[in-house]
Formats: C-alpha cells, sequence, structure tokens
C-alpha cells in the first residue's frame, strides 16, 4: 500500500527549509561583503573561493564527460563576474541530472575546502565543532544550546592563543570559500529543470519504499545543519568585523574633523 508517513515528510520539508536558510545567509553575508568594502577588496576577498567554485564546475562537468570548452578559474571582468567554465555535451535524458549536480558542485567543493582549511590552519576550531557541536539540535528546536557552543567557538577563534596572523588568514580564506560556494544565479538556472526531477524522483520512489524518504531526509539534515553552523558562525564573525570597520571609520573621521 502506497502512503506516506506525515512526520517524516515534515521533516524532510524542514530539512530542505533548513539548507534554504543556509544559502540566504551565506548570500546575505557575501551582500554585506560587498557593501562594507569597495569593488576591489570584493574581488580580493574571491582569489581563494572563486577558483574552488570553477573548479568544482569543471571537475564534475569531466566527471560526466563534457566537453570543456573554455574556462578562467579567476578573471574579474565588467560585468561582474569573476570567473567561469564553459562546457558542452550530447543531450540525453540524464543530461538535466547531470547539469544540476554540475550547477551546485561549488556547494560541495566550497564545504569540503573549508573543512580541509580549518583542519590545517585552525585545528583547535575544527576539533571543538567536531566534539562539541551537536548538529541535530538545529532541526530538533533546541537553538539555545546549539547557540551557545557557536558562542564559545567564537571565543576561541578570538581569544585562543593561536598566533593572530594564522587566525586572521584562516578568517580570510574561509570567508572566501563558503562566501564564494554558493551557486551563481545561472548556476541555479542551470540547475532548476535537474532539481525538479529529482523531487518528482524522490516523491515516486517515496511512495514505493516509505522509508527512502527518512533516509533522503536524514542525510539532508545533516547536510543543512552542517551549513547552517557554518553559515552562523560567519555571520557572527562579519558583524565583528563590521562593528570593527564601523568603529574605526567613525574614529577616523572624528579625527580627521577640524
Amino acid at each position: 500500500m502506497i502512503h506516506f508517513d506525515v512526520n517524516v515528510i515534515t521533516q524532510f520539508i524542514y530539512a530542505c527549509s533548513a539548507c534554504l536558510f543556509s544559502f540566504i545567509t551565506i548570500v546575505y553575508v557575501r551582500n554585506m561583503l560587498a557593501e562594507i568594502t569597495n569593488n576591489i577588496a570584493y574581488k580580493v576577498l574571491g582569489i581563494v573561493g572563486v577558483p574552488i567554485h570553477e573548479l568544482s564546475h569543471l571537475t564534475t562537468a569531466l566527471l560526466f564527460n563534457h566537453k570543456i570548452v573554455d574556462f578562467q578559474l579567476f578573471k574579474p571582468s565588467r560585468d561582474g563576474s569573476l570567473g567561469y567554465v564553459l562546457h558542452s555535451y550530447n543531450p540525453s535524458l540524464f543530461s538535466p541530472i547531470a547539469n544540476m549536480l554540475i550547477g551546485i558542485a561549488p556547494l560541495l567543493g566550497g564545504t569540503l575546502a573549508f573543512i580541509g582549511v580549518t583542519k590545517w590552519l585552525r585545528p583547535d576550531v575544527f576539533d571543538y565543532f567536531a566534539t562539541y557541536i551537536e548538529l541535530s539540535n538545529v532541526l530538533n528546536g533546541d537553538l539555545s544550546g546549539f547557540l551557545s557552543k557557536l558562542t564559545s567557538m567564537l571565543d576561541i577563534i578570538l581569544f585562543s592563543s593561536t598566533n593572530v596572523y594564522l587566525t586572521a588568514l584562516w578568517v580570510f580564506v574561509s570567508y572566501s570559500l563558503v562566501v564564494y560556494s554558493v551557486p551563481s544565479k545561472a548556476d541555479f538556472s542551470q540547475s532548476k529543470i535537474g532539481l525538479l526531477l529529482i523531487i518528482v524522483i524522490i516523491l515516486l520512489l517515496s511512495m514505493l519504499m516509505p522509508s527512502f524518504l527518512e533516509s533522503i531526509g536524514g542525510l539532508i539534515s545533516s547536510l543543512s545543519a552542517i551549513w547552517i553552523a557554518i553559515a552562523l558562525l560567519h555571520l557572527v564573525i562579519l558583524l565583528v568585523t563590521f562593528m570593527a570597520v564601523f568603529v574605526t571609520r567613525l574614529i577616523f573621521q572624528s579625527g580627521n574633523r577640524p
């Protein structure tokens, strides 16, 4: 008999919503960075994240046997783009899904790179994140405990004995990786048909195998929880940076007054 478990469907929708929230948070961070920095600084911030973004597209396109027409891992242009990958392929029934995976590949590439850089430059932050932050709390309503642990992590970042230059390098690189890992409008446009097909396939499989939806929901829950943690962490750091820039500007402005 075909049926849906309402609780599983609710959890699945909640997980997808949480994932969407994390994307919106990252985009907000990126827009805020653009507002508090000038155009040159904004491009400089992409010097690490943009190549990883485009390399994720490039690698995934090659995995699906697409022909690479041209690519630039980092090349700022007047239209606002910082890099691109142009590829061609022979259309097939699987093409929309392949294009979807190519389009969202920077999410995985940026996240993996962020984890690797954190493990390398700030292993104390990585260990605390892995040991003490219960990501499941994000999706079961216990946000107070999660935010408390996130605040403790911020204390570790700002007030640990780690070399301040190493911390500054980690903040810069991780900013760049996470902020530029969100797919662009063009990436999402390329992915929308594949995403729709994936949703239809998931719903059909769930009608035949209700446990499949639960498994997929659990996977999305874990991924979205990680993304929310990273997004909120960077949002907090960005707010601290914004306040520092704001106070510095006030000091310089007051000092320049006659």
